[in-house]
Formats: structure tokens, sequence, C-alpha cells
């Protein structure tokens, strides 16, 4: 996502084209007089141009093309060239004032993820975090960020700030669109996702490091885009559900605590936002389910978190299947695999649910999860 590739060095000072105008009068001998009788401009005009006061417009540069014999095109660059070169100055004298803006955001952090340029030498860091962002403001993230329609569960353990939770939806939006564009992802279908949760929850059987190709694959078929983004200061998330437009969703995922089974936990109560709760919500960002104090936001998100997590709690471990392995109170590693094997899913997933029920202690049984990293997502 580093954005060095597509960046290029604009130079700080570009001539007005009015002393390219001023070098061909030299050039042929004339004087400005002489040229506004050649061209049917009045003197003013070629003066104020001469003088970089006023631009050089089509027509002008379609008399300038009869007269010094260079295309049209020739001067209406140089009049291109100085205005861009203009409006960056402008802008970055702006971006002076928008420091304190910027400095909002971990910045530092999300350099070291390569979201941001490492060098900014050669342009304003508040440039660099605007074109990050694709907004041209302060105003307008703004206005875009509000306009987001985003339901936060916010934790009490954790220090939140709406610029580095923007930052992180902000990048989940970019990483969607290199997956979109290496995939074939369908319209969304209610039916084939749900038809999709056993084969998904069987990829938990996985290595750790051959999970994110399968279950990106699978979820295109269904119309989700599905990406890992690390979770940067002062956002404390876990998982995002989304609509990117009417007919494609959107999962992201942090691996905020790093353990297979808080991750597919994750990932599917965020399918149950997308399976349940289309039509309440167009964006959720959730902490993962350790974070039970969590101040709600509104008594229906509190609905539809429990939901959420039913649904995930359910669809890995049905809860018949849990009551009854429960009830043998053998919970040694080789029973736990037993057990795992006939749900067709990962033992670490048994080991989490368990410790959530606390059957386990929470240091019980830990070596039968597997660790992530970001070895595995984009």
């Amino acid at each position: 996502m580093d954005s060095d590739s597509s960046m290029t060095y604009e130079p700080n000072e570009v001539g007005h084209p009015g002393d390219t105008v001023v070098d061909y009068l030299e050039l042929n001998g004339w004087t400005q007089r002489d040229l506004a009788r050649r061209t049917d401009l009045t003197p003013k005009t070629i003066s104020e141009i001469c003088n970089g006061k006023a631009p050089i417009t089509p027509p002008t540069a379609l008399a300038f093309e009869k007269v010094f014999r260079r295309p049209a095109h020739f001067w209406l660059n140089l009049q291109r060239q100085f205005d861009e070169a203009l409006a960056r100055r402008q802008a970055l004298a702006r971006s002076v004032e928008w420091k304190s803006w910027a400095a909002k955001f971990p910045v530092a952090h999300m350099r070291r993820l390569r979201w941001l340029k490492a060098d900014s030498t050669k342009e304003s860091p508040v440039e660099s975090l605007l074109e990050f962002l694709g907004v041209s403001s302060p105003k307008s993230w703004n206005s875009v960020w509000q306009a987001a329609r985003i339901a936060y569960r916010q934790t009490r353990k954790w220090e939140t700030s709406p610029e580095a939770i923007s930052a992180w939806v902000r990048a989940t939006e970019l990483v969607a669109e290199q997956v979109a564009a290496r995939l074939t992802v369908a319209d969304f279908d209610e039916q084939i996702l749900r038809t999709c949760l056993n084969p998904l929850r069987q990829q938990s059987r996985r290595r750790a490091s051959e999970i994110k190709d399968p279950i990106q694959e699978i979820c295109a078929k269904a119309g989700v885009i599905v990406v890992w983004v690390p979770e940067v200061p002062g956002t404390g998330i876990s998982g995002c559900a989304r609509w990117v437009g009417e007919r494609k969703a959107l999962i992201a995922l942090t691996l905020r605590y790093k353990t297979d089974d808080q991750m597919w936990f994750t990932f599917f109560h965020e399918i149950a936002h997308i399976l349940l709760h289309r039509k309440r919500r167009d964006f959720i960002l959730d902490n993962a389910a350790e974070d039970l104090a969590d101040r709600i936001v509104d008594p229906q998100m509190q609905k539809d978190e429990d939901e959420a997590n039913r649904f995930a709690a359910d669809t890995l471990i049905p809860p018949d299947a849990l009551a009854a392995f429960i009830k043998k109170a053998d919970f040694g590693n080789e029973a736990i695999h037993t057990f795992s094997e006939k749900l067709g899913i990962g033992p670490g997933l048994v080991v989490g649910r368990l410790q959530f029920e606390e059957v386990l202690a929470r240091h019980q049984g830990n070596k039968l999860k597997q660790q992530l990293d970001y070895k595995v997502p984009e």
C-alpha cells in the first residue's frame, strides 16, 4: 500500500507562460504592440500575459500558434503546468495550517505499515495523509467520515480516536481493491454465503499460513471480500462488516489477539452482521468477544451484537454437541482433538470456547491454538 510508486516529484517553481512569450518576442525582434497587431489582441492583454498577470486561454493559444508557429497545445501545456504548480504551492501553504489535524493520526505507525510514504522531504506529510485517505482537506475528511454511518461498539479499555479508526477503515478499502482486482467477486448472494459456512469453518483445520487464499476464494463466490489489515493504536478493532455499494460485502479482520480461536470467532461474527443485519446498518466495527464490558451505543446495537455472538458460537460449535462434550468431563488434549475432528474444525477453536465457558482456565489448552501473524494476511 506504499504510495512511493504512485507519487512523482513536482518542481516548486514553474515559470508563467508569459516568460516564454517574452523570449519569442526577443527572438523575433518584436515589441508587445507588434504582437498585439499580429494577434488581434489588445495591448493590455499582451502586457498582462507577458507580466504573468493573465493566463493564455485556448483562443490566445490558437492565435500564438499562427504567429509564433508553435502548436496551441504547446502554449496550453505551459499554462497547465504553471496553474498546477501554483495550486500545489497554495495547497502546501494551507497544509501548514492542517498540521494539528494530521497530528491526531498515528502517522508514525502508518508509515511503519507502509500506508504512508516514509520520506516526507519532497512533500508535506499532510499531503501524503490526505492522498492516503482519498480526500482533499480535513473538512472533506470530516464529511466522508460523518457520512459513513458507522456503528461502533467502543471498549472502555481502550482510548480510541476517529482519526485512527478512519485510517484503518481506509486501509481496508485499499486492500479490498487489491483483492477484488485479483479475484472474481460475484454479487452478494445470501443463499450461497449460507452454503459456504461449513466449508469456511473447515478451513480452521488448516495451518495458519494456508488459510488466507481459501477463505477469500470461497467468500468471493458469495459476493464477500475478506481482508486482513493490522490494527493501529487508538482503534481497539477486531473486525469490521460493511457494504461496498449495493452488491458487495466486505469483512476485515485485524488478528488483534493473534490466535485462531479469536480470529475465527470474529470472522463468523462479521458474517452474522452481513446475513442478519444488512437492512439496519451499513457499517459495523467490532471489538473482540472478550470485551464484554463494552459501552454499547444503543439497545438495537446490543441486540445485534448478541445475535452475532450467538451465530458465531453456534456455527462453529453446535450447542448440542458442545453440551454433550462438556457432560463427558474429559478435557484432555486427545479428547479435544477427537471432538474437533468430529466437528471438522481446528482444536484451538474448541479450547477457546471451553475457556469462554470457564470449563478451562485461560492458561489451559493454549498449545492447541494456532498463533497468527501478518505473514498470513495482506
